[in-house]
């Protein structure tokens, strides 16, 4: 129960489980319960910052490290980032446990907390700072783009890539599949606007030439007659505007373009960049191509 001072102002004890609670919910926010504004902010400044440095570090730490000491000082932030997250909580809570009484500040109240909370919690930020930076983490679950990725790679996309360009023959493409827009794919772009393309017993040709794939893998030497089954004879076809034909590198074991036809440029949403995390630790840290 609170008491009413002769200054008029109240005193007031803290919980510590509400203190823990409000820390686990948004960093620092228990230390403001506490009536400990400025470490609170501290915390949450430095949760902010190290939020920030990793998804720079997503977006452009491999162009400038390239490998293993790259992904070395990502995972050091990101468990950097864990550790504040976890003394925060504690730090809160023991604040909180020590404190004899308190006499509540001009910021103790509700609809401050709830303005904190809705203002500066970390799934918000995080969401904004993803949509900013333009940058999205995405996890390959199958074998279609093998040899290029495997299953279980973690890459990073870089959602604002082709908001001043357009794909070009070769990039490896992030894109809302055509048969469910809720799903998103991953494959190689093959041929663009304009672009004549067809193949024969599994060779592809671009306007008559043939293309230079050497990220391709064939794993059935047998060949499929066109007509019954486009996987290995298909076209000619002649890609519409603002439509591009993708194909896995897998190639007779991907559903793509052969089966489903063309992406929409506006279905596309961004450009595989870096394999960020592997089983196979030499694939960590590779760039895409």
């Amino acid at each position: 129960m609170g008491k009413t001072h002769d200054q008029g102002t109240v005193s007031k004890k803290r919980n510590p489980i509400i203190a823990s609670l409000l820390s686990i919910i948004t960093p620092g926010l228990g230390q403001l319960y506490d009536g400990r504004f400025k470490r609170g902010l501290f915390i949450w400044t430095a949760g902010l910052t190290l939020t920030l440095l990793i998804f720079l570090l997503m977006k452009y730490g491999f162009i400038v490290f390239h490998g293993l000491p790259q992904v070395a000082i990502w995972m050091i932030c990101s468990v950097a980032l864990i550790g504040l997250w976890l003394f925060n909580i504690v730090d809160a809570y023991l604040i909180a446990h020590k404190l004899p009484s308190f006499t509540l500040k001009r910021y103790n109240k509700w609809y401050i907390y709830l303005l904190v909370l809705w203002l500066f919690n970390p799934i918000m930020l995080t969401v904004q700072v993803k949509t900013m930076m333009g940058v999205e983490k995405y996890k390959i679950p199958s074998g279609n783009m093998i040899p290029t990725l495997v299953v279980g790679d973690h890459i990073i996309a870089d959602l604002k890539y082709y908001e001043s360009d357009k794909p070009q023959r070769g990039d490896i493409i992030v894109f809302k599949y055509p048969e469910d827009l809720r799903r998103d794919f991953l494959k190689r772009v093959i041929a663009i606007e304009g672009d004549v393309i067809e193949s024969k017993n599994k060779e592809v040709y671009v306007n008559g030439k043939p293309v230079n794939e050497p990220y391709v893998q064939h794993t059935d030497s047998s060949i499929h007659p066109g007509g019954t089954d486009p996987r290995d004879n298909f076209g000619p076809y002649i890609v519409p505007k603002e439509k591009y034909f993708v194909l896995g590198d897998n190639r007779d074991q991907s559903y793509d373009s052969r089966y489903w036809g063309f992406v929409d440029k506006n279905q596309i949403r961004g450009k595989a960049l870096y394999i960020y995390w592997s089983k196979e630790t030499n694939r960590i840290g590779k760039e895409i191509k």
